[in-house]
């Protein structure tokens, strides 16, 4: 599946240049927070807790880029297996 394909700090970093290719800056703060997208001063941010396991982080990103709405975006085939695995969880919940 997409684990073996990149491991948990590669698939961090793709989803990140996901979210630069659709103009999001992903930033990693520490506070009372889960996480999502949001637009400061005109910039487009996905905030992400510091705090979390990269589990998490990666998670967090994925249901971000959800609401983004990222269905006509290239991804490599392991990470788009890996964020459409998340939106399924969602639906299943």
């Amino acid at each position: 599946m997409y684990v073996a394909a990149l491991d948990k700090e590669a698939m961090l970093q793709e989803l990140r240049d996901v979210c630069a290719h659709v103009g999001y800056t992903v930033r990693f703060e520490r506070g009372d927070f889960s996480g999502g997208a949001c637009i400061l001063k005109e910039q487009r941010l996905l905030v992400v807790n510091k705090r979390f396991h990269i589990d998490r982080k990666l998670s967090t990103i994925a249901h971000a880029l959800r609401e983004i709405g990222v269905d006509a975006v290239f991804m490599k085939p392991a990470v788009r297996s890996y964020v459409e695995d998340e939106w399924s969880k969602v639906a299943q919940a």
